[in-house]
């Protein structure tokens, strides 16, 4: 008799330890992962536009402290110096929130409200910091278009420096609101795709489609590179009327708006890469990033088209010294919307590869589905249920 119950409360204590092996607990540390990750990406970000404002200021300062190089063009690179070390502070002050973020989510949960008011303040700052930066921006593309030849590269630095903040301020405020939806429990990330409701994707296509997007972003890159280039050395060549000059200036502010866009695109190429190895899981995922991209591709050709009078215009009158320049201005843009135009093709024919018949197996019933995750709630009635009809048993004995 003794020896029963020893051995029913051995089954006993082995179901108790199974039943708690098999509840979910994983839930929160995922989620407490994702927060890791998006602070860290803020934290980088905020050093990346420290570096941007310090790289404006240093340049602009070799530029002012030059004395062979026009007083007027000095004047022009103090006022964008000056700017730049209010850049510079609320950098230091974006790495310091930061540093102070990453304290507070090692408990996000404790510190939820905390952290709320800091990404409220930091979002603010980078307003602040692009907002100060866009003040320059007319006087930034001046100073690319009237610096000597000495002091090219230091212009160049600065454009590009300006330019790069501009694109790492948004993708800060990216992650503020990305991390923001994580502490309400409203993050993308946090919401699974029913069981019940598992995608069908054909992986072969999207692999196809995903290499043609990733294709066609680079060449947009390209074309935009291009207009860019051809239409600063007409811009720079003092040989050329005014007109004609100012005409290619108009074109050439637009080319830097392609590129910014063409870039993002870029890196939405990219991570539609990394995403495109388990289509399935990463599903509604790769369906934002598409919205995202047509929108930008839609962007890109308006922008374009806004300026095709001008460049049709900057070829009929380009000096033959510039010829050259002009017409691969022309072919650059012609070149663009016809790559456009692909690139809306293969997104559209990715959205269908996602829906489109598995090249898989069938996939599994919401049963099924359920099986393969860890046990929940159903086991443990199933538990119970042993666990009594054992307790039954050994009373009778």
């Amino acid at each position: 008799m003794t020896d029963r119950k020893t051995i029913i409360s051995k089954i006993l204590l082995a179901f108790l330890v199974a039943a708690l092996i098999c509840v979910p607990v994983n839930a929160h540390e995922e989620s407490a992962d994702d927060v890791t990750v998006e602070v860290g990406e803020i934290a980088e970000h905020s050093d990346e536009l420290f570096a941007s404002a310090e790289s404006i200021l240093l340049d602009t300062k070799a530029i002012v402290k030059d004395d062979t190089v026009d007083q007027e063009i000095r004047d022009l690179a103090k006022t964008i110096h000056l700017v730049s070390h209010e850049l510079e502070d609320i950098a230091a002050g974006l790495q310091e929130d930061s540093a102070q973020l990453q304290e507070l989510t090692t408990d996000p949960v404790a510190n939820k409200a905390a952290i709320e008011e800091l990404i409220v303040e930091m979002q603010a700052s980078v307003a602040e910091y692009v907002e100060k930066l866009d003040g320059q921006h007319e006087n930034i593309h001046d100073l690319v278009f009237a610096a000597p030849e000495s002091r090219e590269d230091n212009a160049d630095a600065i454009h590009d420096a300006a330019h790069k903040a501009g694109e790492v301020a948004e993708h800060i405020i990216e992650h503020t609101e990305e991390l923001q939806g994580m502490l309400s429990g409203t993050s993308a990330a946090a919401v699974s795709t029913p069981s019940s409701q598992t995608p069908c994707v054909n992986t072969a296509d999207v692999t196809v489609e995903v290499g043609e997007i990733a294709e066609h972003s680079d060449e947009l890159f390209s074309s935009a590179e291009s207009i860019l280039l051809d239409t600063k050395a007409i811009v720079k060549d003092d040989t050329v009327d005014q007109d004609i000059r100012d005409l290619a200036k108009t074109i050439h502010l637009v080319s830097h708006e392609l590129e910014d866009i063409a870039a993002d695109m870029q890196e939405n190429s990219a991570e539609l890469q990394t995403l495109a190895v388990d289509p399935k899981a990463n599903k509604a995922v790769i369906e934002g990033i598409i919205v995202e991209m047509e929108a930008s591709s839609a962007d890109y050709l308006s922008k374009l088209e806004s300026q095709h009078e001008n460049i049709h215009e900057l070829v009929f009158i380009a000096p033959e010294s510039r010829e050259g320049n002009a017409d691969a201005v022309h072919d650059a843009a012609h070149e663009a919307e016809s790559v456009a135009g692909h690139l809306t093709e293969h997104i559209s024919g990715l959205s269908a590869a996602l829906d489109a018949p598995s090249d898989a197996p069938a996939a599994q019933t919401s049963a099924g589905a359920e099986a393969t995750k860890s046990p929940g709630f159903g086991v443990l009635a199933a538990i119970g249920g042993i666990c009594c009809s054992m307790a039954y048993l050994a009373r009778r004995q």
